[in-house]
């Protein structure tokens, strides 16, 4: 985003394709792209003055601290969390959370070959042990055992893609072949799970027994993870998959205790409101709670759980069958965006006119329909 300056928009075009192509057009600054990383000006953020013209703001420090006074939290967590530079995420509906943790235990993979029953017995066993350092129990279990348990486990899950990711990055570099698609599929999981320790980190406080117990993990799986996928990569994503699902157990059973009355985490939980950064980069209401956050999370563990069962069974040279996912996801960014330029002007609409987008990439519209409008953006 940094470096970025798009043409002025006179009117909402998302009336006609012609509009939208011309919506989402823009020019690249690379000297722009240049100062401001090198001035380490992480708060740069876009901004749309009284004309319509939307540009990177790269000024002085005055103007810094006016910009700051002059935003709230939810602004800037939305500026940050959903432009074209980052993996896009999926924007799960409530009926897909809704079918996801129904269907929980029907996706569970059962141990076929040898490799796979001694990740699952690893996987398990560390589940144990990691049950008995963080005091968690299935029923009722106390809030703060629940809290840095998601540190943890989120600081942890975050780790296995992006080695596969690199791996896969210099084996195609060595072989001088594609990877057909597998290595973004594997950054964006990565992504995703720092996402939900970011997520977390904004409503929990990391003690110095939390935080030991992050980098420990760190570096003792690390070369664990590592030494796995030299020996066999499908073995270490059997291992990730059978890690999701006990993160999906996991968070099935803190949103069951947070909608059952009496619980500590009914009571310090259900009514929680979702953190800023929440609410921007999974698309929530700004009502929306904190239960509803851990709701998108299952989802998105949930999904992780899939790849990487899919990846395990997958032959050499396959090429990625997730690729028309993230196609999906982005087209949807793509819209979100072009609509929230076009509608600057009457701020009411734009997250209602958003939503509606979304419905139509991921509801009832036919391919046919999606190749023709990202056909004509890119025109």
């Amino acid at each position: 985003m940094l470096g970025i300056r798009l043409r002025p928009l006179q009117r909402p075009y998302l009336s006609s394709t012609r509009g939208l192509a011309r919506a989402i057009s823009y020019r690249y600054d690379p000297s722009a792209n240049a100062r401001a990383f090198s001035s380490n000006k992480l708060d740069d953020f876009v901004q749309a003055p009284p004309d319509g013209t939307v540009q990177a703001i790269h000024g002085s420090s005055s103007k810094m601290n006016m910009l700051r006074e002059n935003i709230d939290d939810f602004e800037r967590e939305t500026i940050l969390a959903d432009h074209s530079w980052r993996q896009q995420n999926r924007i799960w509906t409530n009926d897909e959370i809704a079918v996801i943790m129904a269907e929980k235990n029907k996706k569970l993979h059962i141990p076929v070959t040898f490799s796979d029953k001694v990740m699952r017995g690893i996987m398990q066993t560390l589940y144990r042990g990691f049950n008995f350092i963080t005091g968690y129990r299935e029923e009722n279990p106390p809030t703060k055992s629940i809290e840095w348990r998601l540190i943890v486990l989120e600081s942890f899950a975050g780790v296995p893609g992006f080695l596969a990711a690199a791996f896969r990055h210099f084996y195609s570099l060595r072989t001088m072949q594609r990877d057909h698609g597998a290595i973004f599929t594997l950054l964006e999981e990565a992504e995703n799970e720092r996402m939900h320790l970011l997520v977390c980190m904004k409503m929990f406080e990391a003690n110095l027994l939390t935080r030991a117990m992050v980098i420990t993990a760190q570096v003792t799986m690390t070369p664990f993870l590592m030494a796995v996928w030299m020996i066999k990569p499908g073995a270490l994503h059997r291992f990730v998959a059978y890690l999701e699902e006990t993160a999906v157990h996991t968070y099935f059973n803190i949103i069951k205790q947070c909608d059952t009355p009496g619980t500590h985490l009914n009571k310090d939980w259900a009514k929680l409101p979702a953190p800023d950064i929440a609410k921007a980069y999974w698309r929530l209401q700004p009502d929306a709670t904190w239960r509803e956050t851990l709701g998108h999370i299952l989802a998105d563990e949930a999904h992780h759980r899939d790849v990487n069962h899919a990846f395990a069974s997958l032959g050499p040279g396959v090429e990625n069958p997730f690729i028309h996912v993230h196609q999906r996801n982005f087209d949807a960014a793509l819209i979100r965006r072009s609509s929230q330029l076009a509608t600057s002007a009457d701020p009411k609409t734009s997250e209602e006119h958003a939503r509606d987008e979304d419905a139509q990439f991921y509801g009832d519209v036919s391919p046919y329909r999606r190749s023709e409008v990202k056909t004509a953006a890119v025109k």
